[in-house]
């Protein structure tokens, strides 16, 4: 390790202490809601539930300043359009099992290409936000707003806090439907109640990390846990860890090499799960 680099890392605390706790609790709480994502194999719920949350926020910019109602846009802020209508999408999502005879995949990567295509389409309107734009996409992370110190924690503590309360439930529902209903268990509002932790957990922290280390922190660390043990309750716990290690190494590594931050954090999230699989081959070899 380059010992001055080290040393004027930590000599700029100041600069990166905020968007470090920022990211390195939205990487535990994504880490621990990705293993439900991951083995209820709706993977790219994630990707398209953190696209409507960037096309929340983008709408708000073109609403606020680029646009016939720009009036009405001071109005709305974008982290609460985003937050509203990641909500609204994985409501949908729970309770509509029958999408006009599409998939489930299909109905996923409908919404995933309509509202990325959006994205670009509305942020090529704002010239003059491209920046705020591109951070959306992916993720500098460099400055975080000071409310999103306190509201990221607050509401992953929210969402640890149901998840504590209904976690055998949550377990029953997502991998043993059939037998959950035959118990009289309310599956259709805990799943309900589970897809919602993870659209609002999704929208707060792609407003503040950006939509690509949001799904890469909601996959990678739980698949690298799954490499790791068999047992649930510790694939929960690792995956929380790797999203949390991920996070401060990519904030590190984006501080000292001058890297996009949301490119660093998803690099090292993927390091971690190559890492899993040379672990998984090692103990088939013992």
């Amino acid at each position: 390790m380059d010992t001055s680099s080290f040393g004027e890392f930590i000599k700029s605390y100041f600069l990166w202490r905020d968007p470090m706790i920022v990211g390195a609790v939205s990487g535990a709480i994504c880490g621990f809601l990705g293993v439900y994502v991951v083995l209820r194999r709706i993977v790219f719920v994630g990707a398209m539930l953190s696209q409507v949350s960037s096309f929340g926020v983008v709408l708000a910019f073109y609403i606020g300043g680029f646009s016939a109602f720009s009036s009405l846009g001071s109005m709305i802020d974008p982290f609460a359009l985003s937050l509203i209508m990641t909500a609204l999408a994985a409501l949908f999502f729970a309770l509509k099992k029958d999408f006009l005879r599409i998939s489930q995949e299909g109905a996923i990567g409908f919404g995933y290409l309509l509202t990325s295509g959006a994205v670009v389409i509305i942020g090529n309107l704002i010239t003059h936000e491209a920046h705020d734009i591109a951070d959306i996409l992916f993720g500098s992370a460099v400055v975080v707003d000071p409310k999103e110190v306190y509201i990221v924690p607050g509401v992953a503590l929210f969402c640890i806090l149901i998840h504590l309360l209904f976690f055998k439930d949550f377990i029953f529902v997502s991998f043993d439907p059939e037998t959950a209903q035959l118990f009289k268990y309310p599956v259709r509002v805990l799943n309900t109640v589970l897809l919602l932790t993870v659209g609002i957990v999704i929208a707060i922290t792609t407003r503040a990390l950006g939509a690509l280390p949001v799904f890469g922190l909601t996959v990678l660390p739980s698949l690298t846990a799954l490499f790791l043990t068999e047992r649930l309750k510790l694939v929960f716990i690792f995956s929380a860890l790797i999203g949390v290690v991920s996070a401060v190494l990519g904030y590190y590594f984006s501080f000292v090499i001058s890297i996009p931050t949301g490119a660093s954090i998803t690099t090292c999230a993927s390091l971690f799960f190559i890492l899993g699989i040379g672990w998984r081959e090692v103990r088939h070899l013992i």
